[in-house]
């Protein structure tokens, strides 16, 4: 911390987590001296539906989770199916037919795999390989979107995840399924996807 404050020549940004700075922390004494002098702290205007997972939005959390279904061991992937769920009963896509599966298997969702080479082909028959949430079509069962939700530390660049990921990205390019990723240090979440619908009802 000491280094990346001291090399700053024109300008210091310090972003910091929603959650409350512990006492005689360095992060905390540096916020201090911050609000001390007067320099500039904003509160982002950008929610995520993430925000939740931070302890001083317990309440919170803990009234949207009793709002909607449980289909995970991942509070991130409840936030997300509630939030999609949610969007999807605006009356704006209302009538468009969406239906939400949780955990689709990319096996049972490709049927030719001619496209894929070798390693593609194996991480797609997987049985464990699965995409975090499919949006599809009640009448004709096509797919309209893929989501996934991505653990910040866990899908982060040079894990073995982020190579799945990018193995899993390039195979629904190939099959033309749109993607949105959603990691869970990013922000913007609901925006983004009624952007997307908004969208597809425009080119229907």
């Amino acid at each position: 911390m000491n280094v990346a404050i001291s090399r700053a020549k024109k300008q210091l940004i310090l972003v910091v987590s929603g959650n409350e700075q512990p006492e005689n922390s360095i992060i905390g004494d540096l916020i201090s001296y911050i609000e001390y002098n007067k320099d500039n702290i904003k509160e982002s205007r950008i929610r995520s539906i993430f925000d939740l997972l931070y302890r001083q939005y317990t309440d919170a959390r803990i009234a949207f989770l009793k709002e909607h279904p449980n289909i995970s061991v991942y509070a991130s992937e409840n936030f997300m199916y509630g939030t999609i769920a949610d969007i999807l009963k605006l009356d704006q896509y209302s009538n468009l037919s969406i239906n939400i599966i949780c955990h689709q298997p990319l096996n049972m969702l490709i049927r030719d795999t001619r496209l894929l080479t070798d390693e593609e082909r194996k991480y797609a028959m997987n049985p464990s390989t699965h995409i975090d949430f499919l949006l599809y079509n009640q009448v004709s069962k096509k797919p309209i979107l893929a989501i996934e939700v991505d653990g910040f530390h866990h899908h982060k660049s040079g894990t073995r995840q982020y190579e799945r990921d990018k193995l899993k990205d390039h195979i629904l390019e190939l099959y033309g399924i749109p993607l949105l990723r959603f990691p869970t240090n990013g922000s913007d979440e609901c925006a983004k996807i009624e952007r997307f619908l908004t969208e597809y009802v425009n080119k229907r």
